[in-house]
């Protein structure tokens, strides 16, 4: 259950960083697209780690 809230927690921080870098990045002179592309990794990190938990428990059930 922890470490579930966990990667919630990383999902936020994640959202935050994409679209705040695409915010500034629009708002400021000079780009900030690095938090744009952290965002996205941690982000992309976090829904493959969801998603292999999901198999697993399916597997898991179906067995």
């Amino acid at each position: 259950m922890r470490f579930e809230a966990r990667l919630d927690l990383l999902d936020v921080v994640a959202s935050l960083l994409l679209f705040g870098g695409l915010v500034l990045s629009l708002a400021v002179a000079e780009p900030c697209f690095w938090l744009t592309g952290a965002g996205f990794v941690l982000m992309s990190a976090v829904y493959t780690v969801k998603g292999v938990r999901w198999l697993r428990a399916r597997q898991r059930h179906t067995a």
